[in-house]
């Protein structure tokens, strides 16, 4: 079973069509359930699913699909998302666990146009990327079947904050100046060179010129420049962390988005001193805890620094990867 093969049917009567920001209400009801079937929570909110649909990358016109059944209700989603002009492709589907056809139908298509999206940008191949709760046997089974294998792990970490016993800020020790992103467009632009810099090799990175940064970060409905931070040491900007909104509509909780530390500065303590600050902000801010995401590349020290800081993980995503060839 290959993304180039025909795709099957969907049922008769049933119907499909793009869907944009306009459907953000109907598609997050969707992927609620289909997350309450596997995890037992729903894991999105509306607000991030509309910032999914109007994100820069995603076409609304072509790369997502809404389908109903013949009652006009709506029973899959699927989509895929380019990452810049980059090889890469996010994909995704989502379907009711009674509508198993419409999930190889979304499936198909998403794959289908992954490989589109890879030869309109002028590559020889498309790398497509899954997320996959581990839970979520079927679709793991299905993902194999399609010849994905898992390429990393993603642990979502998570540390409570007690409000009985509240975190210190830990300053800035000598020889470090924090600057805040704020109100500071230099210290935006500092945070983008230390972040593109730190995740170079990272799974899934992808480069981005400043202004589609900046564009990227924007879009998000939960993004807030003042919870960003650049440590300069000897004043060279060497580290960088980027907190947001993310978590504290549901979970009551801040959420680290970026934590980065240029490589030749590694290993000095900067990325435990900004962890530090974003759990003190977090804890001043009375939020219930901290979120972040990290994988488990055994290369990198991430992990063990967050283990070390008192995170747990709460949840394990796998990420599924499949290379595609382009052919004419």
């Amino acid at each position: 079973m290959t993304a180039t093969t025909e795709a099957p049917s969907l049922p008769a009567g049933y119907t499909q069509r793009p869907a944009g920001p306009d459907d953000a209400s109907t598609v997050f009801q969707l992927i609620a359930t289909c997350n309450t079937a596997v995890i037992g929570r729903p894991d999105y909110t509306l607000d991030e699913v509309a910032d999914e649909l109007a994100d820069p990358d995603f076409d609304p016109t072509r790369d997502g699909w809404l389908v109903r059944d013949p009652g006009g209700v709506a029973v899959g989603w699927g989509w895929a998302c380019r990452k810049g002009s980059s090889d890469n492709i996010d994909v995704e589907a989502y379907h009711l666990d009674s509508e198993p056809v419409v999930g190889d139908w979304l499936w198909h298509r998403a794959q289908r146009r992954a490989v589109a999206i890879a030869a309109e940008l002028g590559h020889s191949r498309a790398v497509l990327d899954v997320g996959c709760y581990r839970e979520d046997t079927a679709t793991a089974g299905r993902l194999a079947n399609f010849g994905f294998s898992v390429a990393t792990v993603y642990n979502r970490l998570f540390v409570p904050h007690d409000p009985a016993s509240p975190r210190a800020d830990p300053g800035a020790p000598e020889g470090v100046r924090i600057s805040s992103t704020g109100d500071d467009p230099e210290a935006r632009h500092q945070a983008w060179t230390v972040h593109q810099a730190a995740f170079a090799d990272h799974f899934g990175f992808v480069a981005k010129a400043y202004p589609d940064w900046v564009r990227q970060l924007e879009s998000h409905s939960d993004h807030d420049w003042s919870l960003g931070e650049v440590a300069y040491l000897d004043g060279v900007p060497a580290a960088m962390v980027l907190r947001s909104h993310a978590f504290v509509a549901d979970e009551q909780s801040g959420y680290v988005r970026l934590l980065a530390v240029r490589p030749q500065w590694q290993g000095r303590g900067l990325g435990r001193l900004l962890l530090r600050r974003a759990f003190a902000a977090d804890a001043a801010d009375r939020r219930r805890g901290t979120f972040l995401h990290v994988d488990t590349d055994p290369r990198r020290p991430a992990l063990r620094l967050y283990l070390a800081e008192g995170m747990r993980p709460v949840q394990i995503i796998d990420a599924w990867r499949r290379t595609v060839p382009v052919t004419p």
